[in-house]
């Protein structure tokens, strides 16, 4: 190993780690490490316009909030979503697909041009895309091409999708990986806010982890300590015992608990098919909870992990 190569892997390593520290504290060097990192990995910076349907208007206001450029918007965690569409006064769900695409454009030979293609042909996500059978999925870029013949320059091959779907996969894994209640702080949990976290971290309580367990004697203490109510302190410990789970976070948590499901050892006990499909029925009644619902692939991982959770 060279002794460039070698402090080049080591200066990434550290930005990857803690890319918003370098962010506040050193941004002269910020942009270059982000150039070098994003160059590492087969990527270049692309500006923020580049995400399709975000236009001029979009770009100036997300530009003034902070996201110039695809990969700022990649790392940001769910809360940090919904604080930017807050922010900004975007839609939650237009910030959130705008995400799955910039995730999508990142993966090595897809670029602005294919994340477009394969938005069309109902790709707009890693997760969607880390699903799908390349065979299947060139088919429909052919049939595509054949319908609108000026979109795409080069149809690609079944190796190269095959080649973005292993990436899509390996991206979802470094996700779940990143996302566990060990370090996931507390604010994370759906509906908890400010205000009761800072009365949570002040009880001891900074991370999901330290709900995870909670008994009803726990539950009862905790509330007479800290003046928050049982019902939400039991439903946050909900919630914190589904985020075991990779892959389910914050947002899932929230679903999952709105269909009936408040424990990892429930949830392994339901079927993949009906609790997508009471998922599908929460989303009709509660449109605004979830932008997406997960495949069934996804339901169905998240409960051969819960079986195997104790």
């Amino acid at each position: 190993m060279s002794l460039i190569f070698f402090k080049n892997f080591l200066v990434l390593t550290i930005f990857e780690r803690n890319e918003k520290k370098i962010k506040k504290e050193v941004p002269i060097f910020y942009l270059q490490i982000k150039k070098l990192y994003y160059k590492n990995r087969g990527m270049q910076c692309m500006k923020i316009i580049e995400i399709e349907g975000i236009g001029e208007k979009y770009a100036k206001i997300l530009e003034k909030a902070g996201i110039a450029n695809v990969e700022d918007l990649i790392p940001l965690k769910w809360k940090e979503i919904k604080d930017l569409a807050a922010k900004t006064e975007i839609s939650l769900k237009l910030v959130e697909k705008w995400q799955d695409q910039a995730e999508l454009m990142i993966i090595k030979g897809v670029g602005p041009e294919y994340s477009e293609v394969l938005n069309r042909i109902g790709i707009d996500s890693t997760r969607e895309l880390a699903y799908r059978n390349p065979k299947n999925t060139l088919e429909k870029i052919v049939e595509f091409d054949k319908e609108q013949p000026d979109v795409i320059r080069k149809i690609p091959g079944v190796k190269e999708i095959e080649k973005w779907i292993n990436e899509a996969k390996s991206m979802i894994g470094e996700k779940k990986a990143k996302i566990t209640v060990k370090t996931t702080p507390v604010i994370d949990i759906e509906g908890i806010g400010d205000k009761y976290s800072k009365t949570l971290v002040d009880m001891g309580f900074s991370l999901v982890e330290n709900l995870v367990g909670l008994d009803k004697g726990g539950i009862k203490d905790l509330a007479a300590k800290s003046k928050i109510s049982e019902k939400l302190i039991d439903k946050w410990a909900e919630h914190a015992d589904l985020m075991r789970i990779g892959g389910v976070g914050p947002e899932y948590a929230e679903v999952l608990n709105e269909i009936g499901i408040d424990s990892v050892k429930e949830f392994a006990q339901r079927n993949p098919k009906n609790t997508l499909d009471r998922i599908m029925k929460l989303d009709e009644e509660k449109p605004d909870i979830f932008r997406r619902a997960p495949s069934l692939g996804m339901v169905e991982e998240w409960i051969e992990e819960a079986k195997k959770i104790k």
